[in-house]
């Protein structure tokens, strides 16, 4: 492989390219991106085949263009970002927008993502980031520079969903080396709760290896939100441990081992009930979903579960209950603080129970209402782990037993998971994306 090409690549810490062309199935083309290690040192790769798209014009690097992401910082807002960034202050009005409405969508939060297309002559051209109603939503904000002035981004949204293939031999700590190779930390925080009963996932010594598929969202090229953990192999002190997804479709969906034994048992710290035992129907999922016909993007942070007003809302597992009041958006709120770094959130309710302090498992802590930004009756159930949002249903919900009915279609869930991590088993890399 061209050394200049390896050399480009450890100098942008912010891009990534494509450096293998690996072949899944008959229909599917894979690109590996290949990761330097924790002590960084470049890929020693062998056999690989470059796709590599023709040159256009100038071969310099300060003619390429590469997605910049950056971490909001104590004190930052959007204009004090642009700024940074070289925008003038007629750009930055552009960006802000002229009425209120627009300027409060466009807020910036405490360490979220914003990332930031920076063109050929290194200037910004495009911006998009997820802002935070407080309201179990998070809007997609995309904008960009149109004929020389900035404005919300008319292109029509094609959200794409991939998946992605992680492979990392841990060398100093398992989070640093998932970290180092791209892995968000709510999917850390989520691996860890899958095996929280067999190890603790930070206990990974070195020589240990984890080889993690899971689903990732793009907009515009760049990774915007990852989805749900696929499957996972961990090798620690020569054992290997597995864990599968499967999504029976009523609720979400659950992990369970190679036997199809779920991995959490129930047992007095685990989530033995759903918040509802009465209900209509699940009218919002967790995850992004795009409008139809408003081809907006909306990330929802929890699962909505319709039912009429004043049905019991029931604690799913022990718990402390940390907050009972108004919360903006999400109107009258109770929260609970659960073992292992979990919270729940129960929002839009219509009243309280009289519930205080430690709370048990199946005890009432309110009533379903429309309080607060709520289109009608509903419950809105949210989960946290270490202040991350997980999908709760394969955190804070039940992983029901796999039933004989459904074993056929787990297995062949299990062996198209297995299919997609044994294609990088042996190679030298730390870590593929799949296209």
């Amino acid at each position: 492989m061209d050394r200049d090409f390896l050399r480009r690549i450890r100098q942008h810490k912010h891009t990534r390219y494509a450096v293998a062309g690996l072949l899944i199935s008959a229909a599917v083309s894979a690109v590996l991106y290949g990761l330097a290690s924790d002590g960084g040192k470049a890929p020693q790769a062998r056999r690989i085949v470059q796709e590599l798209p023709p040159p256009q014009g100038s071969t310099q690097e300060s003619k390429s263009s590469y997605w910049l992401e950056e971490a909001v910082k104590e004190g930052d807002t959007l204009q004090t970002m642009l700024r940074r960034y070289g925008l003038s202050d007629a750009d930055i009005a552009g960006v802000l927008g002229k009425d209120a409405a627009e300027r409060q969508l466009r807020r910036l939060h405490l360490g979220q993502t914003v990332s930031v297309l920076m063109d050929g002559e290194n200037r910004p051209a495009a911006i998009q980031f997820f802002n935070d109603d407080d309201n179990g939503e998070k809007n997609l904000i995309a904008l960009g520079r149109i004929k020389g002035k900035w404005q919300a981004s008319t292109s029509e949204i094609e959200m794409k969903t991939l998946p992605t293939l992680v492979s990392v031999t841990v060398r100093t700590s398992a989070k640093g080396s998932l970290a180092q190779a791209g892995v968000g930390v709510e999917l850390r925080e989520l691996l860890r709760d899958i095996f929280s009963e067999q190890f603790d996932v930070d206990g990974l010594l070195e020589g240990d290896q984890i080889r993690l598929l899971y689903d990732t969202m793009y907009f515009r090229g760049q990774e915007m939100a990852t989805g749900d953990i696929l499957g996972v192999e961990i090798v620690k002190g020569g054992k290997t441990y597995r864990a599968y997804y499967y999504d029976k479709g009523d609720h979400g969906g659950g992990y369970y081992n190679y036997d199809g034994e779920p991995l959490k048992t129930e047992h007095a710290d685990g989530f033995l009930y759903l918040p509802l035992q009465n209900y209509t129907r699940i009218s919002s999922p967790y995850g992004i979903r795009v409008h139809p016909i408003l081809r907006t993007v909306k990330m929802h942070t929890g699962i909505d579960y319709a039912a009429p007003t004043g049905t019991p809302v029931y604690a799913p597992a022990d718990g402390t209950l940390v907050f009972k009041g108004w919360k903006g958006g999400y109107g009258h709120t109770v929260m609970l603080q659960h073992g292992n770094g979990v919270e729940t959130l129960y929002g839009h309710l219509s009243a309280f129970s009289p519930s205080a302090g430690r709370v048990r498992a199946g005890e009432v802590i309110g009533f379903v209402g429309t309080s607060g930004r709520s289109t009608g009756p509903h419950l809105h159930y949210e989960a946290r782990i270490n202040g991350q949002h997980v999908n709760p249903a394969t955190v804070a919900l039940p992983t029901p037993k796999m039933e004989k009915i459904s074993m056929g279609a787990f297995l062949r869930q299990r062996q198209k998971t297995e299919d997609i991590m044994a294609a990088v088993e042996n190679l030298p890399v730390t870590a593929a994306q799949i296209y």
